[in-house]
């Protein structure tokens, strides 16, 4: 079955989460030539979250007549918890063109923490992180060289586009040029620069309220609201007191470095790329 018919994606951003998914998603949207998914985090492929909702629903994410669709869903490299989702990406997308942005393994860890910790999703009390399920759901996604296996298993190596998350930050539009050539579509020039996610004003927004937009319901319901409307009403709720996560220990950086040296070298092995500025 052709992506035509059924409105399949070309292309597909699979993460890793807290490296500039969402401004890579934004930044494409802007493209003459791309539709983006109407919600950016389809999580279709995704048994544990929205596999059982059929192509039918995947389909309806995309709606134009443009050259290329894509979508982003950082859930798709978090091998330990999310497995199948390469194969089942695979047997429906054959010919997909698959992006990786990645960031310091450690720092987008910590970055993650801080996440679940605004979203009021995990224990606050940094002493019993190490070791628990969160834990280990985190670091696994900082585990790129596995992450990548999954697809280098099913798809060619040319097929993936990896991407490090300093150089959107300081170069964003060499990033796009990279990704355009990478899909087969003329360069465009992007005018929306900067933060895209601004983890600030999220902790200001009550956390019961992020935690039901993360739910199913939640996600339907934001999905019937245009982005830019969605944007200002998340400036609206934002006027709590902003949520800190606790530091982390020097000594759990430490342990943290040590846990993700030989998984960093081996991706850095696979990839060809130096990633100078990390920290492992």
């Amino acid at each position: 079955m052709s992506n035509t018919l059924k409105r399949l994606p070309h292309f597909i951003i699979i993460g890793a989460m807290k490296s500039g998914t969402t401004s890579l998603y934004r930044y494409l949207a802007e493209h003459p030539d791309i539709e983006m998914s109407r919600e950016k985090e389809t999580d279709f492929f995704v048994a544990e979250k929205n596999w059982e909702l059929g192509m039918d629903w995947y389909s309806s994410q995309f709606s134009s007549d443009k050259k290329v669709r894509g979508e982003a869903s950082p859930n798709y490299t978090k091998q330990r918890d999310f497995p199948g989702v390469a194969e089942r990406m695979h047997a429906l997308c054959p010919e997909l063109k698959l992006i990786y942005i990645v960031r310091d393994p450690v720092l987008r860890a910590v970055s993650q923490f801080k996440h679940s910790f605004i979203q009021g999703t995990l224990n606050p009390e940094i002493q019993t992180f190490y070791g628990s399920h969160e834990y280990e759901h985190i670091m696994d996604a900082s585990k790129y060289a596995s992450q990548m296996d999954a697809y280098l298993a099913v798809y060619p190596k040319e097929s993936i586009l990896v991407l490090d998350f300093d150089d959107l930050a300081t170069t964003p539009q060499k990033c796009m040029d990279q990704i355009t050539d990478h899909i087969g579509i003329a360069r465009h020039a992007i005018f929306r620069k900067g933060k895209q996610n601004d983890s600030v004003e999220l902790s200001r927004i009550p956390a019961p309220i992020l935690r039901f937009a993360q739910t199913r319901s939640g996600q339907r319901m934001a999905a019937m609201v245009p982005r830019n409307a969605r944007d200002k009403v998340r400036g609206l709720l934002a006027r709590g007191k902003e949520r800190r996560a606790p530091e982390f220990p020097a000594d759990l950086l430490a342990t943290m470095k040590s846990e993700l040296s030989a998984e960093t070298a081996r991706f850095r092995a696979m990839t060809g790329h130096q990633f100078a500025n990390w920290s492992v």
